[in-house]
């Protein structure tokens, strides 16, 4: 699984490492450590910052790998928009849980107005 940190998908490339790049990651690993800081016990998640993929895909993970990779223009938004992105992505790497349209977190879209509780909540129930 070492190997996959590093590997991208979705036509995606890994962005450079330098201060904005830093930056971005520190943005998504800040939500990570929320995580913890929260309760909840999770693994060492690897942070990627990906850049010039398709458009419609925010981020992914590879199943059950600990591994999230973000795209740079999403890792850009507003912090609950992107903690529901993190918090949907960390479901993915750690549980292995798929799509799940009738679930306000696991949906394969993000919604337009996010409710940080109603997040919170769903991700809460993976948990129990």
């Amino acid at each position: 699984m070492k190997r996959l940190k590093n590997k991208t998908a979705y036509g995606y490339k890994l962005n450079k490492m330098n201060d904005d790049t830093y930056a971005l990651r520190r943005k998504v690993i800040d939500t990570i450590y929320e995580v913890k800081g929260k309760g909840f016990s999770i693994p060492r998640i690897e942070v990627r910052i990906v850049k010039k993929g398709q458009s419609n895909i925010m981020g992914y993970a590879y199943m059950n790998s600990n591994i999230v990779h973000i795209a740079e223009k999403w890792a850009k938004v507003k912090n609950d928009r992107l903690t529901h992105l993190v918090l949907h992505e960390i479901l993915h790497a750690i549980k292995g849980i798929e799509h799940d349209e009738k679930c306000y977190l696991m949906q394969s879209f993000i919604p337009n107005e996010i409710e940080i509780n109603k997040t919170w909540k769903a991700f809460n129930k993976y948990f129990n």
